[in-house]
């Protein structure tokens, strides 16, 4: 199997979705738990919201890539 086949690329891009989605998820585990302890403001609702977005890419991305890894792994 060549560096080039569709196949073992897909299988690197997958495998590139779930660390990616896996760290985004974590840095948005970070910054909501900052945001608790965060004096109430203008700053917490962003934070907040910044947060929840991280979350839910990462979590996107991760389970996107769980997807392809499936799709190709039968």
């Amino acid at each position: 199997m060549s560096d080039q086949d569709p196949l073992n690329l897909a299988k690197r891009d997958s495998e590139a979705f779930l660390i990616l989605g896996a760290f985004l998820a974590f840095l948005a585990l970070v910054v909501l738990v900052a945001t608790v302890f965060q004096a109430p403001g203008h700053a917490r609702v962003v934070n907040c919201g910044a947060g929840l977005t991280l979350l839910l890419i990462g979590g996107g991305m991760a389970v996107w890539g769980r997807i392809l890894r499936r799709r190709f792994s039968k």
